[in-house]
Formats: structure tokens, C-alpha cells, sequence
């Protein structure tokens, strides 16, 4: 029996980090029985927790937005792995995707500045730290790091393809080309907000911007450590993505 299909592979996918363009390299390392996918807005797909234990034995794959946690409606070793944003490019992100897409249950934004939104949205306030910590827990870096630190992999969105690579090598991926999708097409970046606005963001993402930085540490020790064979051959996945 292979690695893979002994564990159950779980990607947490957290909103706007980049997760739709990984999650479509993910999915192609899968059959479709293998495969169960949250991030579908589609009836025909049955919750987890009324999955029968045939079909559950199937799944060696999941990905969706939802809490650490969903290993515990299975009976076989799992393993997880994540994409971590740049909290205030999270929140923008998100901000301006919602207002330009018609996203079920967030009508009520439309009309909302930045300001209000972060004031007012739980998905704009330590959202990344939240969904690593898992329901019912209340946000807590300590147990977002140790979260961090037993999933096999945790990718940073500013270093995608140094990520993906990363993946690739541990998770034993093929075929890990890919063309950006989901993307927010117009918004303002970190650089240019008002101060004011920025440390409303920071204020609100405390938490996530100390996780953050700690997986992003972690994941610039672990591109350090690649041989010299690997560093090269990292730098011919990211010349060949430019050029897609």
C-alpha cells in the first residue's frame, strides 16, 4: 500500500492565501472517489458527518474551508498541510473579492467601507489563527504554533512557488504546474492604505500576523536547507511558472 493511500491528506484551506490555485494542483494528485472537496458550493456533496464508513474509507484527500479538527470524523492516520497570507493582504483580499462577487451570505457588506467591515466581519479578525486552532477553541498563537508545527507542511502565499515545491517534495506530487485562479482582481495593497486603515487591520490580526511570521520563518529555514541539486531545481519551476 503507498504513503498516500495510508493517510488521509487534509488541506486547510484558509480564505484568500492562495488556496484555489494550490487546491487544483492538490486535486490532480487524486482519483475523484479519493477526493472530497468543502470548497464546492454544491448540494450534491453529503456533509462529512453523514458519510457512511464505505465512503469514508475511499477519501484520502480533503480540502475546504473548515476547522483543524475534521481528522476526527475518520479512523485512519491523517496528515495536514496549509497556505498562511500576509494577514492585512488576507483581509484586503477578501474584502475586495466579497464586494466584487455575489458570495452567498455576505450581501450585507456591499455598502460597507474597509473600516466597517473589519470592525464588523470574524473572517477579517484573526481568521487564520481561528480555523488553525479549531472550533470551539478561541483563537490562541500558542495553539495555532503547535498546530503549525505537527502539520507535515505549511506553505506562506508571498513564497508560492517556493511553497508548492515544498509540497511536492513532501507530499510526493506530479505535475505541480498551475495557472493562478480566484483571484481579486482590483484592490488597494498594504502599501498605499492610510495608516490609520493599516493599523485598524494589525490591530484586528495581532495573533495572525505573530503566526504568520512564525511559519513564514520556518518555511524560509527549511528553503535554506534545500541541497544545491534542490535550489536549482526550485529555480526551474519558478522561471518556468513566468513563463505560462
Amino acid at each position: 500500500m503507498s504513503q498516500k493511500n495510508q493517510n488521509l491528506t487534509i488541506f486547510l484551506h484558509i480564505p484568500k492565501t492562495g488556496g484555489t490555485t494550490l487546491n487544483s494542483v492538490f486535486t490532480r494528485q487524486y482519483t475523484v472517489k479519493e477526493f472530497h472537496n468543502h470548497d464546492l458550493f454544491d448540494r450534491k456533496i453529503i456533509p462529512l458527518s453523514e458519510l457512511d464508513k464505505e465512503h469514508k474509507k475511499r477519501i484520502n484527500a480533503i480540502s475546504g474551508h473548515h476547522f483543524y479538527g475534521i481528522h476526527e470524523h475518520f479512523n485512519k492516520p491523517y496528515r495536514y498541510f496549509t497556505m498562511l497570507r500576509h494577514p492585512v493582504d488576507r483581509v484586503l483580499s477578501l474584502y475586495y473579492y466579497l464586494k466584487e462577487n455575489d458570495y452567498p451570505g455576505y450581501e450585507w457588506m456591499k455598502e460597507m467601507t474597509l473600516e466597517e467591515f473589519v470592525e464588523a466581519t470574524p473572517e477579517a479578525q484573526n481568521n487564520q489563527t481561528t480555523l488553525l486552532c479549531g472550533y470551539p477553541i478561541n483563537p490562541d498563537v500558542n495553539i495555532a504554533k503547535e498546530r503549525i508545527m505537527s502539520f507535515d507542511m505549511v506553505g506562506i502565499t508571498e513564497l508560492f512557488n517556493e511553497s508548492l515545491y515544498l509540497f511536492k517534495k513532501t507530499f510526493k506530487w506530479h505535475n505541480i504546474q498551475y495557472r493562478k485562479m480566484n483571484m481579486t482582481k482590483s484592490r488597494l495593497t498594504k502599501e498605499v492604505l492610510p495608516e490609520e486603515t493599516l493599523r485598524l487591520i494589525e490591530k484586528y490580526n495581532e495573533m495572525d500576523i505573530e503566526v504568520y511570521d512564525y511559519a513564514k520563518k520556518l518555511l524560509l529555514n527549511k528553503l535554506d536547507n534545500l541541497s544545491i541539486k534542490e535550489k536549482r531545481t526550485l529555480q526551474q519551476l519558478i522561471e518556468k511558472q513566468k513563463n505560462l
